[in-house]
């Protein structure tokens, strides 16, 4: 049928192409564009855009809510390569590279988030005559076969031994900080190096719409299983996956319930009720009117004396360790701000039953915490008014934007379009793998940007023995490395000091005088 409809174009003298965002254009002689003729190319946009493309597509739903917020963020912020999530893998040992390709064929090929595309639905906005727009709209996510895979293994042993990690460091940078056109199969970038004649190091690079901190642990776990088959000889034990991307974005619209939503929205209100939109924590430079996305990561280590100390304060007062770190981070800004009341962004898994604990796709959302100090009150009376709340809240939970619009609603006057301060505690994320005959290491590569001001994160290691990896995302914009560093010790070593003390008062934490803000506004921005 798509034959005999593009033998009948070309008779017409109508051309087709494949344009930006997954429309289908035209251009034709007016006299060709008959409303029979504009419906089928309605009706038959997909196929047509697959032979233009070369991309069959072989499942279509509208995107979900995360999806959303995620193609609205990459199109708004500055330098869209933020929202990449970069992982070397780096291999000691006698690797098989083509045990290696066949797995990631076969990873990719699991998972359809992994070769979507996103595009706008099927709607035509008219024609005269001239290249037309076949399709605007919103946003739908479209599953192509995905495309042969191609891992050539780039071999830097050539290169004299001095150079060659230098190199490899430069071609994995480069690698981690390009960008992706949504429009586009959204295939994870892999780069293979080799360094030594046993060292390799393997670039995996995802943008975040396909995927969430839960799911990298997944894929690297499945690549582990699936490299060991290959290189046995033998099949996979992997099970197929409970459920794929589109099915997730159907159950969402199958699940949506406006009354649902507007309790939710209603008690995020009454529990944000009176936060104040800044909290002036004292930078190095004034802040700009608008960040320009530059920043970096820095990174460290918290011993397993304070993970077992922050387990320890949390099992005995029946609370999460995620609970402890909020709460101390809330009085480590608290200390720097002099403000007694701060809200705190966090990312939430938000898998909700055991269908979508397999699932590779974006389904985090934020979750707003509240740390709201009585500096008389006990270290461990606050840890459990936080927690309480956060667990609240995370019963409620709901897009940010809903929620700054709920408390609009509800006669806010000063509300943060976004909040400045984030807290990932990433205890889904799990990046620690083994491989029979191999030594493993797996490292995130984030370019120096920043999605935001402040991003504290604590990555509970796998041997409990080494306790948390952490970081802070930073905006260059308003703080200089030197100083991003502090902020990180420091914040660890007042959790080591929080959680050593349960029942003194938070004010024992506090400076008696908290020093103002040295430069810029208190706004979130």
């Amino acid at each position: 049928m798509i034959d005999a409809l593009l033998d009948r174009l070309s008779a017409l003298d109508v051309r087709l192409a494949a344009g930006p965002g997954g429309v289908l254009r035209y251009d034709a002689p007016r006299a060709a564009l008959t409303d029979e003729l504009l419906a089928e190319l309605r009706d038959h946009k997909r196929e047509l855009l697959g032979r233009l493309t070369g991309a069959e597509v072989i499942d279509r739903a509208p995107v979900s809510d995360q999806q959303a917020r995620m193609i609205a963020g990459h199109h708004a912020a500055p330098h869209s390569e933020v929202w990449n999530i970069p992982t070397r893998i780096s291999f000691t040992g006698a690797l098989d590279p083509d045990a290696l390709r066949s797995a990631l064929t076969e990873l990719i090929a699991r998972h359809h988030g992994l070769h979507s595309r996103f595009v706008r639905p099927e709607e035509n906005t008219g024609g005269t005559g001239a290249e037309e727009d076949a399709g605007a709209g919103t946003w739908w996510q479209e599953v192509v076969v995905p495309p042969p895979l191609d891992l050539p293994v780039e071999d830097l042993t050539g290169l004299p031994a001095s150079e060659r990690e230098p190199r490899s460091e430069e071609l994995c940078r480069e690698t981690a900080a390009g960008g992706f056109d949504l429009t586009q199969p959204v295939l994870p970038r892999l780069r293979l190096l080799r360094v030594a004649e046993d060292r390799w190091a393997l670039m995996f690079v995802l943008h975040h719409i396909t995927a969430d901190g839960w799911s990298l642990s997944l894929l690297l776990a499945e690549i582990a299983e699936l490299y060991t088959a290959a290189a046995a000889g033998v099949p996979h034990a992997l099970d197929p996956p409970g459920a794929q991307s589109t099915d997730y974005a159907r159950w969402q619209i199958a699940h949506h319930d406006p009354e649902t939503e507007a309790r939710r929205a209603a008690y995020c209100a009454a529990y944000l009720d009176g936060v104040p939109s800044g909290v002036p924590v004292p930078t190095d430079r004034p802040r700009p009117e608008r960040l320009s996305g530059r920043g970096d990561t820095v990174r460290g280590l918290a011993s397993g004396e304070v993970r077992a100390a922050v387990e320890e304060f949390a099992a005995a007062r029946h609370t999460t360790p995620f609970a402890v770190a909020a709460t101390a981070l809330g009085v480590f800004l608290a200390g720097l701000s002099g403000e007694r009341d701060i809200l705190l962004s966090v990312p939430y898994a938000n898998r909700q039953g055991t269908a979508f604990e397999s699932l590779v796709a974006m389904t985090s959302t934020a979750v707003m915490v509240r740390v709201r100090l009585d500096p008389a009150e006990s270290r461990a009376a606050l840890v459990a008014r936080t927690g309480e709340g956060a667990m609240g809240a995370m019963a409620h939970v709901l897009p940010t934007a809903r929620i700054m619009r709920a408390m609009r609603e509800a006669g806010a006057r000063d509300v943060p379009d976004r909040v400045p301060h984030i807290l990932a505690f990433q205890n889904s994320l799990d990046t620690d793998i083994e491989i029979p005959g191999l030594r493993v290491e797996v490292e995130d590569l984030a370019p120096p940007l920043s999605r935001g001001e402040l991003c504290f994160g604590l990555a509970p290691c796998r041997d409990r023995a080494r306790g948390y990896r952490t970081f802070l995302e930073y905006s260059a914009d308003l703080w200089n490395r030197g100083t991003a560093e502090d902020l990180l010790s420091s914040y660890t070593a007042l959790l080591a000091e929080f959680c050593a003390f349960p029942d003194r008062p938070v004010s024992d934490l506090l400076p008696t005088a908290p020093t103002p803000p040295t430069t810029g506004k208190a706004d979130a921005v």
